[in-house]
């Protein structure tokens, strides 16, 4: 710029381009030439003095009050700015961009906020000492920390964890600061975790998700947040039981948790018992605390005062079934006695109903023959109904397989056999045969046998050639030829092998191929 300014001065004299005395002054010598060539007058005299002292004088024209104006001014923005910047500090909230992370992350913080924390340093421990002796201790306090975490490579998480001293236990729990998290305030960790049981148990209705949570906690939580699950569940009960997921909540309470717990729920539930025990999701839970007292004789009796008056009730109810039926699992069975006359006076819908034949199965396994006589007698006496209904016929098998020998089951046996043909090939029925047959000696198995290979009169083949070929029937066929000694499966080869039309008829369908080769195959495997 020097240069070029030079190059454009050179058309005038060098006189008058500049002397060592100071750069825009005119030095005397060159006054009186301007003199001489008329370009000096007194009033070019006056604007070049006026122009050298502007040139020499470049302090700003200021009043004294405008200068104490301006000084106040800059002071109250100066205290402003050191106010926001002791609220920013104890509030122990540092922006990213303000935090020196750790060199070996090559990311240092910018060079104009070190000199302002530097001058907020200075100015904050004057506020500080115009403040309340308190507040000073405080702020002091907050200050020291801030100071320590900005000269620290350390992460906030890292500096806070590091101030946790050891030998206090309590201080070892984790620490909940705005500086961890910036939105949530300091809190104790059991409030929220009462506040956080206390939603699950509101959000359980319907909801499979929030049960299976509760059952978790349950299953692993701490004694007091069990503790606080059984309160907040004896508020909502006998609804939360009667809940389609809410059930299993209160199933888990009878497994998992200690016994003073469990003796709550069961108060709670008591004057409930005979209404749960007919809902469809309270039966469960009914059935789950009636395992629970399996070795409790008083808490047994208190479930018989609040049920028995109700058992016939229950009987007739589809829900209620099961309530019984876990009673007669679980509970002695002199306690259970007074059932018998339940079961005989609604024996016919009993039997023909699911649980209600499970229930007649189970009190013929425990109890003697004297008591239940006239339940025995009812199965006879109904035997070709019970035989062709779908549970029914498990009634009769119970009795076939399991009761001991008697008169009645003899003659039960006789019923089976004198309709061997029509039983046979009904679905249900043909269950009964199978165990009338297990029931029979070799002499009776022979004589089946006979009858067997024998024509009626409106068939081609024989009996056993069109019950091997009935899809219901060739299961009663197979179970005979199980039974059967080595002579009475020999003779029969031997009569399908001699007739050939009954060996053509027995193999054109599915299920008579299937009995002639397992006919062959119990022939060779004979010892």
């Amino acid at each position: 710029m020097n240069n070029t300014l030079s190059d454009n001065l050179t058309f005038l004299p060098k006189d008058f381009q500049g002397t060592e005395n100071g750069e825009g002054q005119l030095s005397d010598q060159q006054k009186v030439k301007l003199g001489n060539l008329g370009m000096m007058t007194p009033m070019s005299n006056t604007l070049t003095y006026d122009f050298e002292q502007m040139t020499l004088d470049t302090s700003p024209k200021e009043s004294e009050v405008n200068h104490n104006y301006y000084a106040n001014i800059d002071t109250i923005n100066e205290q402003e700015e050191h106010k926001c910047k002791l609220q920013k500090y104890q509030s122990f909230k540092i922006n990213k961009e303000q935090i020196r992370k750790s060199p070996k992350h090559k990311t240092c913080q910018p060079q104009q906020t070190v000199p302002q924390l530097e001058l907020g340093e200075q100015n904050l421990d004057t506020q500080i000492d115009q403040q309340s002796p308190v507040t000073s201790s405080m702020n002091a306090q907050t200050l020291k920390f801030i100071k320590e975490l900005w000269n620290s490579d350390k992460s906030e998480t890292e500096y806070f964890k590091d101030m946790v001293d050891p030998q206090i236990p309590y201080l070892n729990q984790p620490i909940y600061s705005p500086v961890m998290d910036g939105q949530s305030p300091i809190y104790e960790p059991d409030i929220e975790m009462d506040l956080y049981i206390t939603s699950l148990v509101d959000q359980v209705w319907g909801n499979q998700i929030v049960s299976r949570k509760l059952q978790k906690m349950i299953e692993s939580g701490s004694h007091q947040q069990k503790e606080l699950i059984v309160q907040k569940l004896e508020r909502v009960t006998p609804q939360v039981e009667k809940d389609i997921f809410g059930n299993y909540v209160v199933q888990k309470i009878f497994e998992c948790t200690n016994s003073k717990l469990q003796q709550r729920m069961f108060n709670k539930l008591k004057p409930h018992f005979y209404d749960l025990s007919k809902n469809t999701f309270g039966c469960r839970v009914m059935q789950k605390l009636i395992e629970y007292t399996c070795q409790r004789n008083d808490l047994q009796i208190i479930i018989l005062q609040q049920l028995q008056s109700n058992m016939r009730s229950l009987i007739y109810d589809l829900n209620g079934n099961y309530v019984i039926f876990k009673m007669l699992e679980t509970f002695d069975k002199l306690k259970m006695e007074f059932m018998i006359p339940i079961v005989e006076e609604s024996f016919n819908y009993m039997g023909q109903q699911i649980y209600g034949c499970k229930i007649i199965h189970k009190i013929i396994q425990q109890y003697s023959q004297q008591q239940i006589a006239k339940i025995i007698r009812l199965s006879v006496q109904n035997y070709n109904i019970l035989s062709q209904t779908e549970y029914g016929n498990y009634v009769l098998q119970h009795i076939l397989q399991y009761w001991i020998p008697s008169q009645e089951k003899a003659y039960l046996v006789q019923l089976v056999l004198q309709q061997f043909f029509q039983l046979s090939i009904n679905k249900y029925a043909s269950n009964t045969v199978e165990r009338a047959l297990e029931a029979l000696g070799k002499q009776e198995l022979i004589s089946i046998m006979k009858w067997l290979l024998c024509k009626s009169p409106n068939q081609y083949t024989s009996n056993f050639v069109v019950l091997a070929n009935h899809q219901y029937a060739n299961y009663v066929i197979k179970k005979f030829l199980v039974l059967s000694d080595h002579n009475v499966l020999k003779y029969i080869s031997d009569h399908l092998q001699q007739n050939q039309y009954e060996q053509t008829a027995i193999k054109s369908t599915i299920h008579g191929q299937r009995i002639s080769s397992f006919l062959d195959k119990q022939i060779q495997h004979w010892p």
